[in-house]
């Protein structure tokens, strides 16, 4: 038997009493424990839920800024095809002029890159339509004459 504190002998009943309330303070602290725990799962759960509601408005902010840059984008892509098309006709019709003009015109290909985005494929440009003499003396340059009208506006005749 484990000596009391004064020297004497504890019985048994002493040692239940001792034990029983060293079990009480024990189920007491372990109580206490369970509650803290409790309160600080209740506190954590409430920042979760409050960073849950402000990732929501968050990413309604983002989900409505994003449809504005989708939209945009659509915009954008709109202009660029119809930009593409209008330098795709303006070379031709720059082909074209160099043909009849019998100059032909140096006009750069466009960029296989812009190609694919906005044209599709590309199809080679359609060979110039055949012109009536009378058109294609107003594409044929003016020979350079020495000769002077005169006020009456005709030319000297020739030798």
């Amino acid at each position: 038997m484990p000596p009391s504190r004064r020297g004497m002998p504890l019985t048994e009943e002493e040692r239940r009493r001792r034990r029983m309330a060293s079990n009480r303070v024990s189920a007491q602290r372990s109580r206490m424990k369970r509650q803290q725990s409790a309160e600080n799962l209740a506190v954590r759960a409430a920042q979760l839920a409050e960073n849950n509601e402000a990732m929501r408005a968050t990413t309604g902010v983002v989900l409505q800024h994003c449809e504005l840059v989708e939209q945009a984008n659509r915009v954008i892509a709109a202009d660029a095809r119809q930009l593409y098309t209008e330098l795709e006709r303006a070379n031709s019709q720059l082909r074209l002029f160099g043909q009849f003009m019998g100059m032909p015109m140096d006009v750069p290909e466009i960029p296989a890159h812009l190609t694919e985005l906005y044209g599709g494929m590309q199809i080679p440009p359609p060979p110039p339509p055949s012109l009536s003499p009378e058109m294609q003396m107003l594409f044929q340059p003016e020979p350079e004459s020495d000769d002077v009208m005169d006020d009456a506006g005709s030319l000297p005749p020739r030798p």
